[in-house]
C-alpha cells in the first residue's frame, strides 16, 4: 500500500485525476438528471462516443466550449483520455515527473475542455518527432516543448473541418499543417524565451502565436476565411464549482498528509520570483507544489463565488491550465499584484462601457494574466499592477493577429508585455533592489 501511495505521490496523483474524470464522463449527466428530479437514467456508452465524435470533428477554434458542443460526459471523456494518454506517453519515454512536466500535463487537461483532442494533437507530436530525427536529438529531450506544443491544435482541426473543403483534401492538409508546425515549434520556443527573458510563463504560447499568425496570413491570402466563434454553455456552472473546490481541498489535504510541516517549504517557495525556468517540485518537494496548487485553486474558487462567475468549460479549463503552473513559477505572492491590476482595469472598462456583466473573454484574460507573474516576483507589486492592467488592455487585439488558432492567446500577448515592462524596469527606471530570487534551474 505504501509503495502504491509513493508512486501516486511521485506522479502528482495525475492517474487518480484521470480516472476520476473518466468515471465522471459516464455518471455526471445521470447524477445531474437525478438531482433535477428527472430520475437516474444511465446513458448508453454510445451517447458518450457520439458526443466525443462531435468533439473530434469540431473546428475547435477560439472560443469553442466542448461542453456546448457535446455535453459534460463527452467533454470529461475527452479530458480524461488525453490526460491518461500523455501520462502513459511519459511512462513509455521513462521521463521522471517534475514541476514543469506537471504544469504541462495539467495545461493539456485544462485546454481539453475547449480546443484539444486526440485528432488535433497527434500530428503536432509527430512533427516534433520528425524534428528530433532531423536534428539527431533524442525525442525525450523536447518533452517540455511537446507538452506545451498543442496550444496550436485548433490549426489542425480548423484546416480539417472549418474551411468546408472536401475531406479528401482537408484532412491530409490538416495533418500536414500539424506536422509542419510541430517541426517548427522546438526552434521557435527556444528562441522566443530570449525576447521576454523568461518573464512570460506561457513562453510556448508566445511562440505558437507567432506561428499561428503566419498560418492565418497564408490562409487569408489563399482566400480561405477564418471565422472566430463564441460557443460556450453556462448551464453546468455548479458542477465546475464543486470540481474546483474538490481539487483545492484534495491537494491541500494530500500536501499535509505527506508532510505536516509543508508550510515551511511553501514559505521558501514564495520567496522565488518565478522566472523561467523553475522546477518547484525538484527544489521544494512535491508537497510544496501540492499546497501551492491547492491554495491558488481555492483562491480562484472564492473569486468565482464572490463575483458570481458562471464557470463553463472554457473558464474552468483556463483555470485548471494556469494552476498547473504552481509547479513551474506561479504562486500567491507573485500573482496577486497581477490579478489586482487586471481586476481594477476590468472594472474601469465596465464603467467606461456602462456594462457590468463579466464576459467569458474578460474572465479568461484575468486568469491568464498570471503568465506575467514573474514580473511582480522580480520587480515588485507596482510593476505587477502595471502589467496586470496592460494585459487586459492589450490582449483583445492579439487574437485578431493570430486568428484564434493559438489557444494560448494570452501567452502571445504576455510575451510582448513582459518585454516592454522589463525594458522599463531594467533600462529606464532602474531599481537597485530586486524582489525575490530566481528558482534553481532544472
Amino acid at each position: 500500500m505504501q509503495r502504491w501511495i509513493a508512486y501516486l505521490r511521485n506522479h502528482y496523483y495525475l492517474e487518480i485525476l484521470a480516472f476520476f474524470l473518466f468515471l465522471l464522463s459516464f455518471f455526471i449527466e445521470p447524477i445531474l438528471g437525478a438531482m433535477n428530479g428527472q430520475g437516474f437514467v444511465f446513458h448508453p456508452v454510445q451517447q458518450i462516443f457520439k458526443g466525443y465524435y462531435e468533439i473530434i470533428k469540431s473546428p475547435s477554434i477560439l472560443i469553442t466550449d466542448y461542453v456546448y458542443i457535446a455535453g459534460l460526459g463527452a467533454t470529461f471523456f475527452n479530458v480524461s483520455t488525453i490526460l491518461f494518454c500523455n501520462v502513459l506517453f511519459l511512462q513509455l519515454l521513462k521521463i521522471k515527473m517534475n514541476g514543469p512536466i506537471f504544469s504541462g500535463l495539467i495545461m493539456i487537461a485544462g485546454f481539453s475542455f475547449f480546443g484539444k483532442n486526440m485528432m488535433n494533437t497527434i500530428p503536432i507530436y509527430l512533427g516534433i518527432f520528425l524534428f528530433s530525427l532531423y536534428k539527431k536529438i533524442p525525442f525525450k529531450s523536447f518533452i517540455i516543448t511537446i507538452l506545451f506544443s498543442t496550444g496550436i491544435s485548433p490549426l489542425v482541426s480548423y484546416t480539417m473541418f472549418g474551411f468546408s473543403l472536401h475531406l479528401g483534401i482537408s484532412i491530409p492538409l490538416g495533418i500536414f499543417c500539424g506536422l509542419l508546425v510541430g517541426f517548427l515549434i522546438p526552434a521557435f520556443a527556444s528562441h522566443t524565451i530570449v525576447f521576454h527573458e523568461g518573464y512570460n510563463l506561457y513562453n510556448t504560447g508566445f511562440a505558437l502565436g507567432i506561428l499561428s499568425a503566419f498560418f492565418y496570413a497564408i490562409f487569408r491570402f489563399a482566400g480561405l476565411k477564418v471565422e472566430s466563434v463564441q460557443l460556450y454553455d453556462n448551464s453546468s456552472y455548479h458542477v465546475f464549482y464543486y470540481f474546483l473546490l474538490f481539487l483545492a481541498l484534495f491537494y491541500i489535504l494530500v500536501a499535509f498528509l505527506h508532510d505536516h510541516h509543508v508550510y515551511k517549504k511553501y514559505w521558501s517557495l514564495l520567496k522565488t520570483n518565478g522566472r523561467l525556468i523553475s522546477d518547484y517540485g525538484g527544489e521544494f518537494g512535491n508537497e510544496a507544489v501540492f499546497l501551492n496548487f491547492g491554495i491558488l485553486s481555492f483562491l480562484l474558487f472564492l473569486l468565482a463565488i464572490l463575483f458570481r462567475v458562471k464557470i463553463n468549460g472554457v473558464i474552468f479549463g483556463s483555470t485548471l491550465a494556469i494552476i498547473g503552473f504552481t509547479g513551474y513559477g506561479l504562486h500567491l505572492r507573485n500573482v496577486l499584484p497581477i490579478w489586482i491590476g487586471a481586476g481594477i482595469t476590468i472594472l474601469i472598462s465596465m464603467a467606461i462601457q456602462n456594462q457590468y456583466t463579466l464576459t467569458v473573454s474578460q474572465v479568461m484574460m484575468f486568469v491568464f494574466a498570471s503568465g506575467v507573474a514573474p514580473i511582480a516576483g522580480r520587480y515588485g507589486a507596482i510593476y505587477g499592477l502595471l502589467i496586470g492592467a496592460l494585459h487586459i488592455i492589450f490582449t483583445p487585439i492579439v487574437i485578431s493577429l493570430q486568428g484564434g488558432f493559438d489557444l494560448y492567446n494570452n501567452g502571445l500577448s504576455a510575451g510582448f508585455e513582459a518585454a516592454l515592462v522589463t525594458v522599463l524596469a531594467e533600462k529606464i527606471f532602474t531599481r537597485r533592489k530586486k524582489h525575490g530570487r530566481k528558482s534553481k534551474g532544472m
